[in-house]
């Protein structure tokens, strides 16, 4: 999982913008590059995610 890249969209301006899986865990907080906003990752958002990325789905 370490070389999967994540496009994040911020909820505020729509940038998007990449994280490295292994960066993210259920509950991080991500800061937008472009405009600053935090955002977290809540509850098991991110563990459903690289689960259906291993089964071979899309995130």
């Amino acid at each position: 999982m370490a070389d999967v890249i994540i496009d994040i969209t911020c909820p505020v301006c729509q940038t998007v913008f990449k994280k490295k899986a292994r960066d993210l865990t259920d509950g991080a907080v991500i800061k937008c590059p472009k405009c600053g906003e935090s955002t977290t990752i809540k509850g098991d958002m991110f563990t459903e995610m690289v689960k259906n990325l291993e089964k071979g789905g899309n995130a």
